[in-house]
């Protein structure tokens, strides 16, 4: 299976890998209901784990909208879908969850569920350029996709239970989600390094 694989896809994943890490970070620090509240250098120190999620974040999204853009050129394969949809799709999945979450669970909408919409529309639709690049096996394909809706329902389980956990279970709700991800993007940014 002869391909280019585009850097940015790799370097995409790192960003995230550290993003969600930094983001775990910043989580244990304010959130952790085992610590004190943050004050002094350790709420300074927690700003900067934020910040810096926040700059990886954008980073990753960067690097994966131009990998995307550099797969979706002239020798794109026929049977990918357009990436349009999943933007689209992306959108109307938020949409729909936003809805269903606050009317049938009571659960506020706060930006994780836009966070983990945002990051199973990106998955899906580097799964969906590798493969129409001819880089990335029908069967690794599949994987991949099954992995991404498992997470996601994963995400939304512990985002509609958040609320309604004591303190130090929802922390754990809370972070378990950041690090899934985490290592998906680990992982995947060194699968698509050897493709």
């Amino acid at each position: 299976m002869e391909s280019t694989v585009p850097g940015t896809l790799v370097g995409g994943h790192a960003a995230l890998a550290v993003c969600a890490a930094l983001y775990l970070a910043w989580w244990w620090v304010f959130f952790n209901p085992a610590l004190p509240k943050a004050t002094g250098a350790l709420y300074a120190v927690g700003v900067g784990f934020i910040l810096g999620a926040v700059a990886c974040g954008i980073a990753a999204i960067v690097l994966l909208a131009m990998g995307l853009g550099a797969l979706a050129g002239p020798g794109a394969g026929a049977g990918a879908a357009p990436g349009w949809a999943f933007a689209v799709g992306g959108v109307a999945a938020y949409a729909l969850l936003a809805f269903v979450t606050v009317r049938f669970f009571q659960r506020p909408v706060t930006t994780e569920l836009l966070l983990f919409v945002l990051w199973a529309a990106l998955e899906l639709a580097v799964a969906n350029a590798l493969l129409g690049a001819g880089a990335l096996p029908l069967g690794a394909f599949w994987a991949i996709v099954a992995i991404v809706a498992l997470v996601t329902v994963a995400n939304l389980v512990c985002y509609v239970l958040y609320f309604h956990l004591p303190p130090l279970a929802s922390f754990v709700d809370g972070a378990v989600p950041l690090a899934v991800v985490g290592v998906f993007a680990a992982v995947l940014a060194a699968f698509i390094a050897r493709l």
